[in-house]
């Protein structure tokens, strides 16, 4: 078997634990927590955004320089160190300050050990096939997603929320550590190997992975990187609003705990879908039209939480919301590999991610504002939505051009 079906296994462990376990189980945190320190929504959200506004662009923009420079796998290494030590002190935390401080390493951790150094690790083992490596590796969060919402509330219920947070750390330390040291290698000549497990050509060389392809300033020069930008932009921001606020909302509609968290579990089993069949279309079809439609579908959808109390409403947003949540961060690092070659791919990953995860982060805090002000998340909705179809008005605006590689 092609190694990197192991380095996409890998991987898909390595995301089931930093983005799925972390960002979605993250959410049945807020409710304790407001209940034990009393603290607004809009304080309980604003951790992801003073992470990523303070720590995210140093964190992102260096990962994505050091990613090209050394390799995937200690960059890796050392944001799963820093998840350890992000939970350990969450689970041990007495203030606001402490939150708040964790949440900058815990941002280290994302930049480091989650989407971005694993795009870039399965486009270096995958050219033919990357669409569909990148999917399946990207199941990880969407299984890691399903499972949190699930896992976090029957700790927290049985046993609090610092056991529960203890136990994110022992993920960290016991199964993403050892998979990243004895799995993971940094590129197929590293084994001898060429992309995709092809036969060498003739002439084969390692420097023969790494096509030509745009530098960070000669990619930054173009609409195409802004277009992409501004579309995960969007996108992202409408994604981290709804999942950082659906336990919440779900709650107010007295949904019991255990109800609200099978809604999320929905949402992201959906994603999981979103993710293998967007993956593999990704192969077929241009990148393009595929990022367009992952916006329609993370938009179109949040129309129906104004009517939760409609039959089939809340199951028919999880599935058509969570499928394209599934797709909608896979498709950025397919479509900025289409364009602009893997040269530079962690650079460009690296500013992209970073802004990405600033509005992924500022969404959530401005929809708590909304709701702190009005009791309601109506204009939070409508912004989210809006949002979305923002971003899929700048992806079609995208030039065709050939692929840089």
């Amino acid at each position: 078997m092609y190694y990197g079906w192991r380095i996409t296994a890998a991987s898909f462990t390595l995301l089931f634990i930093v983005v799925g376990m972390v960002y979605y189980g993250f959410p049945v945190f807020y409710a304790p927590l407001i209940a034990e320190f009393g603290w607004t929504r809009a304080q309980a959200t604003a951790g992801f955004l003073y992470g990523m506004l303070l720590i995210g662009p140093i964190a992102g923009i260096s990962t994505g320089y050091l990613i090209d420079r050394y390799g995937a796998r200690k960059i890796m290494l050392a944001g799963l160190l820093a998840g350890v030590a992000a939970f350990s002190g969450f689970a041990a935390m007495q203030s606001l300050a402490a939150y708040y401080l964790f949440f900058f390493v815990q941002t280290i951790s994302y930049a480091s050990g989650g989407p971005a150094p694993n795009q870039v690790l399965i486009s270096r083992w995958f050219r033919r096939m990357r669409g569909r490596a990148l999917g399946l590796a990207y199941m990880g969060i969407g299984v890691g997603g399903t499972v949190a919402p699930v896992f976090a509330e029957y700790v927290i219920r049985h046993h609090g929320w610092r056991a529960a947070m203890a136990a994110l750390a022992g993920g960290f330390l016991l199964i993403a550590i050892p998979v990243a040291m004895w799995v993971i290698r940094d590129r197929p000549s590293d084994l001898g190997l060429c992309p995709d497990g092809d036969p060498p050509p003739a002439s084969y060389t390692p420097e023969a992975e790494a096509p030509k392809a745009l530098g960070l300033r000669e990619a930054a020069g173009t609409p195409a990187f802004w277009l992409i930008l501004a579309g995960g932009v969007m996108n992202s921001g409408a994604i981290g609003g709804v999942i950082q606020h659906l336990q919440l909302f779900l709650r107010d509609q007295r949904y019991d705990p255990g109800a609200a968290a099978r809604v999320a579990s929905l949402l992201l089993l959906a994603s999981i879908a979103g993710r293998f069949v967007m993956g593999f279309l990704s192969d077929l079809f241009h990148k393009k039209s595929m990022l367009i439609s992952t916006c329609l579908l993370v938009g179109l959808p949040i129309a129906l939480l104004y009517r939760p109390d409609l039959p089939g409403a809340l199951t028919g947003f999880a599935i058509l919301f969570g499928f394209g949540l599934g797709s909608g961060h896979m498709m950025l690092p397919l479509i900025t590999a289409h364009y602009f070659g893997l040269a530079s791919l962690g650079r460009l990953m690296g500013v992209i991610l970073t802004i990405t995860a600033a509005s992924q982060a500022f969404t959530p805090v401005l929809v708590g504002r909304l709701y702190d002000l009005q009791k309601s998340y109506h204009w939070g909705f409508a912004i989210m939505a809006a949002m979305a179809l923002l971003g899929a008005t700048a992806v079609s605006s995208i030039p065709r051009r050939p692929q840089a590689e």
